[in-house]
């Protein structure tokens, strides 16, 4: 009795997909290249070269803005307006293709060409130089490249379901993350260096057009693979071929049939609204962590960049960490883990504080005493970043580096700099003890109540271990790597669960639509919050979003939204 017990003990293992057949394993390696492939575009091409080399050239061709339909718009303003109008896009036809996609062999097919399109637009950026309005080119490829980039992800997503059973789709849905966290980071780590390396030089343009291009034909060369080894899912009842009219009228019908099947997908639905709402806050979170570092934090642009690294590296092993774990506790039980790690990570961020200023190097604007000039000279001075504000000051109050000034204009200046409404900055004199800070300035904390945590955090923490905001910063980009790839896997995992084969693409297409939505409303909820009061308000209210979503996710019965998926996939 003692043998046979620890015999079948032994025999009781979990399933792994390195227990599949070989040829099932490459297609589920397969599967995972793309996320290798087009995670080069979110990393390097959205969020690192893009958006900077075309507020460059806006500012080339309009200064700090332009009026454009009676809109005065910033670089990075209408920039943001090209990500939306190219998310809405998106939102407004993924569930329609996907319908079409379910009904015909088609979910390859349109992974290819919105892969093609995306690739494609982003390799012709290169040639923003050779034409007359640069600007416009920059935003017009970014645009079409953006639409491919998420199109292609609603029919990359809904292959998931076909390629391996249920209880593997945690395993290859964190692996694919994985190794997009790894390809992407990879490629980026490759493109700062090269940048860098040519930074102001007379090649500096020309290569960091060039590193944009390379986004494009490794986002091509290793989408090659998917498409040919992954093989179109099997449809049962293929439709009769139909003109293109016909098919989006059909297509529609399909979505009228699936909301008339409400009750049925009730759980997957349910899902639907509360991943809609966690989302909405982890998706601005990630959209909006750069400006609010730069913003209100000080943190400089080096840091910025050192922590997107940093999250791509950390969110390849969270992924598989979290894959590792929803196979021991349950898929939904890990997601509302990761997403309380969400929680602590914002409720954290609300904690970061500058140090407070104690040498002159602290300071922003640093001016020595020329004697030889018998004037002042700015030593230092910061870099500025893209906001409102921040442009009023350079463009009215700001002194660059090396500029000489005479007595009067450095009170002049040390005035701009303790109480003009811009001015959130610091300036020093050297060696006579003249010192000023902007109320603005982030290491000053008010009374208010959202002030009182970093205040204390910073007295009990920060200041005792020394650890500037800087290194705050790079903390953020490994605790919120931890967790980012575990939510982001999971949740398509879980989603992934629910669906029927046979609806895979049309409920990823609403899947796209609710990830789309979410980059477009939760930046604006968190804009409305900031014109009402102040950027921390604005976090505040998206973390308590992400509060709201976990505790939805809780009352969500998936287990029944699974067997519900399985049913339909057992009829003919």
């Amino acid at each position: 009795m003692l043998f046979r017990k620890k015999s079948e003990k032994t025999v009781v293992k979990r399933d792994s997909i390195s227990d599949l057949p070989k040829k099932d394993q490459s297609i589920i390696r397969a599967w995972c290249i793309y996320d290798w492939a087009n995670s080069a575009f979110a990393t390097s091409a959205a969020a690192a070269i893009f958006p900077v080399y075309f507020v460059l050239a806006f500012q080339e061709s309009f200064g700090d803005e332009m009026i454009l339909l009676g809109v005065t718009f910033s670089g990075s303003s209408l920039w943001a307006l090209g990500v939306a109008l190219s998310a809405l896009v998106v939102a407004i036809t993924s569930p329609i293709l996907g319908a079409i996609a379910d009904t015909y062999p088609l979910k390859k097919t349109f992974l290819k060409y919105y892969m093609l399109i995306g690739s494609g637009f982003t390799i012709l950026s290169f040639f923003s130089a050779y034409v007359a309005s640069s600007w416009s080119w920059l935003i017009g490829c970014y645009f079409l490249a953006n639409i491919g980039f998420a199109g292609a992800n609603v029919f990359y997503n809904s292959l998931l379901p076909s390629i391996a059973e249920s209880k593997y789709v945690n395993q290859i849905s964190t692996r694919g993350y994985a190794y997009g966290y790894i390809g992407g980071g990879l490629l980026l780590l490759v493109h700062l260096i090269l940048i860098q390396a040519f930074y102001n030089s007379e090649y500096s343009d020309l290569v960091t057009r060039l590193a944009i291009i390379s986004v494009g034909v490794w986002w091509f060369g290793w989408s090659i693979w998917t498409i040919k080894v992954v093989p179109e899912p099997t449809i049962e009842k293929v439709a009769k071929k139909e003109s293109v009219l016909r098919l989006i009228l059909s297509a529609f019908g399909r979505l009228r049939q699936t909301f008339g099947e409400v009750r049925k997908y009730k759980y997957l639905f349910g899902f639907l609204i509360a991943f809609y709402i966690f989302n909405d806050g982890v998706q601005t979170v990630i959209g909006i962590a750069g400006a609010y570092g730069a913003d209100v934090l000080g943190v400089q642009l080096i840091f910025n960049m050192i922590t997107i690294l940093i999250v791509q590296f950390v969110a390849a092993p969270g992924a598989v960490f979290f894959g590792w774990l929803a196979d021991k506790i349950g898929t939904k039980e890990s997601l509302i883990i990761a997403l309380m790690g969400w929680i602590f990570v914002v409720f954290f961020v609300l904690g970061f504080a500058p140090l407070s200023l104690s040498d002159d190097k602290d300071y922003d604007y640093q001016i020595k005493f020329s004697k030889t000039e018998n004037l002042y000279l700015i030593d230092q001075s910061p870099e500025l970043s893209d906001t409102a504000d921040a442009r009023d000051w350079k463009k009215f109050y700001h002194l660059e580096q090396g500029v000489l000034i005479t007595e009067k204009q450095l009170i002049t200046f040390l005035e701009n700099v303790e109480f003009q409404q811009s001015s959130s900055y610091s300036a020093t004199v050297v060696d006579e003890n003249t010192k000023v800070i902007s109320p603005n300035h982030p290491t000053i904390l008010s009374e208010s109540f959202l002030d009182k945590w970093p205040s204390f955090v910073r007295s009990v923490l920060w200041e005792p271990l020394s650890i500037s905001i800087g290194y705050q910063w790079l903390l953020l980009g490994v605790l919120s790597g931890i967790v980012l790839g575990g939510s982001q896997a999971l949740a398509r995992a879980l989603f992934s669960m629910m669906t029927p084969v046979k609806k895979s693409a049309e409920f990823f297409g609403f899947y796209a639509f609710t990830m789309k939505a979410a980059s477009v409303i939760g930046p604006l909820i968190y804009v409305a919050a900031v014109n009402s009061s102040d950027e921390k308000v604005g976090v505040l209210i998206i973390w308590l979003l992400i509060i709201a979503g976990t505790l939805l996710l809780s009352t969500v019965n998936v287990k029944e939204g699974i067997k519900i998926a399985e049913q339909e996939n057992s009829k003919s």
